[in-house]
């Protein structure tokens, strides 16, 4: 957990978009079943939860949501409201890696799976962009 927590505080504009547009693409049918499994084997790791919630605090914020901000009504509409879907859609994906982590032992693999799949993608795609950039 704490590795998932250094990495969610961690994160950059571009994983956070990785991670957004992961998260966008789950099916939520199968998804929710996932969740709901998660939800009921949490409540005993709650202080756990909470604990994770605080550490990571407003790592899901984007750095450009945060300078759209600071331009008020000057701030482009269009990219004002993309990057909030952004900030919603990590927020969303880093509590299901969190979900997965905190309740592998007590949920199913394809439930677990299920909900740490973006947050893979996410991680993937870094990888792949570090490496493209060391090799140029």
């Amino acid at each position: 957990m704490d590795s998932l927590i250094q990495q969610a505080r961690a994160l950059t504009d571009e994983d956070r978009f990785e991670l957004a547009r992961a998260r966008k693409a789950v099916d939520e049918t199968f998804h929710a079943g996932a969740v709901r499994a998660a939800n009921e084997m949490v409540i005993p790791r709650a202080d756990l939860y909470a604990q994770a919630w605080i550490r990571i605090g407003a790592a899901f914020l984007p750095e450009r949501l945060e300078e759209l901000a600071q331009l008020g009504s000057a701030a482009d509409r269009e990219d004002l409201a993309e990057w909030q879907q952004v900030a919603r859609l990590v927020r969303i994906g880093i509590d299901d890696a969190l979900l997965a982590l905190l309740t592998a032992d007590s949920i199913p693999p394809p439930s677990r799976r299920q909900l740490y799949e973006p947050w893979k993608a996410m991680l993937a795609a870094a990888n792949q962009r570090h490496s493209s950039e060391a090799a140029s």
